[in-house]
């Protein structure tokens, strides 16, 4: 996850006294919160899916590659290529290759459909991922609790 770096620059009074110490940098802003299984396990916290869903749909975007998967010409779902960084999905039984096909049952195909699936997490009592591993079907299932 990027961070903001600040840079603090002090400029000293003029004359003959020494400048004075810079002031210790102020801590860096805390992050969003970012969607991490809380206890117990397979259960997400309300408050911080909120606070993800309120980060935006592109910074989710930001930890996932992917790119569209085809059979016979039509879309399947999405062939996921990379996930960034690794402690942001520690937990979560997904990885490259995978093909995400649906999440809580709503198509992903056009930007506009995976859209209003994040958004939609912002008062679903859970998230399930359908996805393909292998040729076989697979299914991550979140509880959202408040």
């Amino acid at each position: 996850m990027k961070r903001l770096v600040l840079l603090a620059v002090w400029l000293g009074a003029c004359g003959s006294a020494p400048p004075p110490a810079p002031a210790p940098a102020p801590p860096p802003p805390k992050p969003v919160a970012e969607l991490a299984p809380a206890k117990p396990k397979n259960t997400l916290s309300r408050k911080d899916v909120v606070s993800f869903v309120n980060a935006g749909f592109w910074r989710f975007l930001q930890h996932v590659e992917v790119e569209p998967s085809l059979e016979a010409g039509r879309f399947r779902g999405w062939t996921v290529v990379a996930l960034r960084p690794p402690t942001f999905w520690e937990g979560v039984d997904l990885g490259p290759g995978d093909i995400v096909t649906s999440v809580n049952d709503l198509p992903i195909e056009r930007e506009t459909e995976a859209f209003d699936a994040f958004e939609s997490l912002r008062t679903a009592d859970r998230l399930n991922v359908a996805y393909f591993r292998n040729g076989a079907q697979r299914r991550l299932a979140f509880r959202i609790v408040d």
